[in-house]
């Protein structure tokens, strides 16, 4: 079996059910498990993102999109090449990964397998559906299994918190976005209240007022497909905003950047760490736990070490 896989969400699925060998190609953006480290590329980004910032970037992404350019190119030629038996997209979000809209070659049709949870109930439940396309349910039940149990074990132990925090999750910072998706439920399970109540929907551009309004106890800075050291790079953009000492988290030091791009991005068994992340953060009397090296880290404690070291 030859799979292509268009997206790191879903390349990460299938190391998990160990198909590992079975992919022939994937995109740019798949760095993750380091099996695929040697895989043919078939996809890229459009633009050179490399050198711009926030607001550039989406700038650009928006004018492609608004010009009905996809952000993504897929070389179809070497598709074809590879011969695979199935090509995996999404249709979750246009601007985070290739979409099912982006091949256009007919005779592709019946290889596609979509992969698209929006919700974290939804996580599972694809993962299995995948694995069964792939002829290897058993291995799919065991994943979904693991998953749904360990999102019991959380919940049976941030239950316990009976005055909520008030948690605001940033996806881009700027513009402001509010993330959406599947973290909101991350959010609840981690035994927090979200400023977004809808699991499922698009992540929201929010005006900085509406933060303040929902005045948040705690932050996390998690702009979509960047990791901790690339936020950091970038964190002046919201420092220098001098609204931000009416926040409640940012006066208590509970601003934390995240590795998005590892654990609240993308949609696959990685976003179980990121629930664990933001429940040890949020009720560390609660939930105990060793977070990853370079997961996450707070921002005040960056902000005094850089003033330390000059």
């Amino acid at each position: 079996m030859r799979i292509v896989s268009l997206l790191p969400a879903a390349t990460e699925v299938l190391c998990d059910l160990g198909l590992s060998k079975n992919i022939v190609g994937i995109s740019e953006e798949c760095n993750f498990p380091i099996e695929i480290e040697n895989k043919k590329v078939v996809s890229r980004v459009r633009l050179d993102l490399s050198d711009k910032t926030n607001i550039q970037i989406d700038e650009e992404i928006s004018n492609l999109i608004q010009s009905g350019t996809s952000p993504y190119v897929i070389d179809e030629e070497s598709i074809r090449a590879l011969d695979p038996d199935f090509i995996i997209l999404q249709d979750t979000c246009e601007v985070c990964a290739a979409s099912k809209n982006d091949i256009k070659i007919i005779n592709f049709g019946d290889k596609i397998i979509d992969f698209s949870p929006k919700t974290l109930v939804d996580i599972p439940e694809a993962i299995l559906s995948l694995a069964k396309k792939l002829d290897i349910s058993k291995k799919g039940e065991e994943i979904k299994k693991e998953f749904i149990n360990e999102l019991e074990l959380i919940s049976n132990k941030t239950n316990k918190i009976i005055d909520k925090p008030r948690v605001f999750a940033m996806e881009w910072i700027d513009p402001v976005y509010s993330a959406g998706h599947w973290v909101p439920e991350m959010i609840q399970f981690s035994g927090g209240t979200s400023i977004n109540n809808n699991p499922g929907i698009k992540s929201e551009k929010l005006e900085f007022n509406k933060i303040l309004e929902f005045a948040p106890n705690y932050m996390f800075i998690m702009p979509c497909g960047y990791n901790v050291e690339k936020t950091l790079n970038e964190i002046d953009i919201l420092l220098n905003n001098k609204e931000l000492n009416k926040i409640p988290a940012f006066n208590s030091g509970n601003v934390y950047v995240v590795d998005a791009d590892s654990y609240f991005t993308r949609p696959g068994t990685r976003i179980i760490e990121g629930i664990k992340i933001m429940a040890r953060t949020i009720s560390p009397a609660n939930y105990e736990y060793d977070p990853l090296p370079d997961s996450i880290i707070n921002l005040q404690n960056f902000i005094h070490f850089e003033s330390f070291t000059g």
